[in-house]
């Protein structure tokens, strides 16, 4: 079942239940990204696909692709969590997102992903959360842009400068960066 071209004017429990299942991960990484913790993660999550349950019949294929439609709610979902809590998020430990690592990988790329992160959290909110989309939750430039409002080419625009950001800030750093 293709979940991009259904209908949620019903009520499909099938179908949101196919939903979950394809994205669950995507979104439970990007807002680990965004949050950088496990517990609020979940419960953001869970808010996220509760809104899903209860204003399914809100989407509009016509619109958005059903992605863009559940990421803005992740988004705002996100949004409105920071603005509650007054929130400052700390560096991201990597290996939160994707714990498939083997333990000498772990010891290995530790300081790396350590000095990444510190260099990620010196970029603006709005590039952190394109990288976020991007990295994070898997999305391409086109849903980014949808989401977020931009068009495709200034989303692209945003990454590449984000990224020639994070490499001058590594260089800066003493990393060893290869061309």
């Amino acid at each position: 079942m293709n979940v991009n071209n259904i209908s949620l004017k019903t009520e499909q429990p099938d179908v949101i239940s196919q939903i979950y299942k394809e994205y669950y991960s995507k979104i439970y990484k990007y807002t680990l990204f965004r949050v950088n913790d496990h517990g609020t993660a979940e419960d953001l999550v869970s808010d996220v696909f509760e809104k899903v349950l209860l204003k399914h019949y809100t989407y509009n294929p016509e619109k958005a692709k059903l992605s863009t439609w559940l990421f803005t709610i992740v988004n705002n979902t996100i949004t409105n969590y920071f603005k509650k809590n007054i929130y400052q998020p700390e560096p991201l430990e990597l290996e939160k997102v994707d714990s498939s690592y083997c333990l000498e990988d772990l010891v290995i790329k530790r300081e790396l992903k350590g000095i990444l992160l510190k260099a990620i959290m010196c970029l603006h909110e709005h590039q952190r959360n394109i990288i976020a989309l991007k990295f994070g939750a898997c999305l391409t430039n086109r849903q980014i842009a949808q989401m977020m409002g931009l068009s495709e080419s200034n989303v692209g625009t945003i990454l590449y400068r984000a990224l020639k950001r994070l490499k001058d800030i590594l260089k800066e750093q003493g990393a060893v960066i290869n061309d």
